[in-house]
């Protein structure tokens, strides 16, 4: 699966056609989550430290100036033996991503307040010493529910290099009692838009877009495990 997702990102990168600098999004398409993103797990549903992916759906859209678009939504749940300050304290450290993260190659928060953040993300595919270079901006803002132990990390799409032409989702997290102790019940929900540059995108996505997201999940949690936090 890991080289069908680099054989895609590949293709993708030769047939791109390139926008200059970077794009607000102006697409004529609108991002809703479902109603109440903390209903979560569903009934009989039993989470645990391995992240999956109970959506992932892809659906090609009309063209816009000339551009088709994948329209993408993901909901990725997990049960992670943390507690909701060590999960913030891996994710939040933006600039440390570069560690640890997937193919992020660099990020730099341009704006930081003690609940919002606006930050550049840049991606590189690197194959057969080429590097293909990927570039967005989302912001963040941090929503706290002391009371019931709960945290959620909303983003919004703010500008790209052109790949990307919009986003809207969050991580859902609340932090409950285990066994062993605390606990997080983790929640990854997203709406997106990808620029589609070549046929058979959509099945190629399709084949490892799953896979790629739970690995996010896992990454984080191996992070903190690094870091010692519990």
């Amino acid at each position: 699966m890991r080289k069908h997702f680099f054989i895609f990102i590949f293709c993708s990168l030769i047939f791109v056609r390139g926008i200059p600098g970077f794009a607000e999004s102006v697409l004529p398409f609108t991002f809703q989550l479902p109603q109440d993103p903390w209903a979560f797990p569903e009934k009989g549903v039993q989470l645990t430290e391995k992240a999956k992916a109970f959506r992932f759906e892809l659906k090609t859209r009309e063209k816009v100036n000339g551009v088709t678009w994948i329209e993408t939504y993901q909901d990725i749940q997990a049960r992670l033996p943390l507690s909701l300050e060590a999960f913030l304290t891996v994710y939040l450290d933006f600039e440390g991503q570069v560690g640890f993260m997937p193919r992020l190659a660099k990020i730099q928060v341009l704006e930081r307040s003690p609940s919002e953040y606006r930050v550049r993300h840049r991606y590189e595919v690197k194959i057969l010493g080429y590097v293909y270079p990927s570039e967005y901006e989302m912001y963040y803002r941090i929503e706290s529910f002391p009371a019931e132990n709960k945290v959620c990390i909303r983003w919004s799409f703010v500008n790209s290099d052109g790949t990307l032409g919009g986003a809207e989702g969050g991580w859902f997290l609340q932090e409950i009692e285990g066994p062993g102790g605390k606990e997080l019940l983790v929640r990854n929900l997203n709406i997106g838009l990808v620029r589609k540059d070549f046929p058979l995108q959509e099945q190629i996505m399709s084949l490892v877009g799953a896979g790629e997201l739970e690995g996010i999940v896992r990454a984080l949690y191996k992070e903190a495990l690094r870091r010692g936090l519990r």
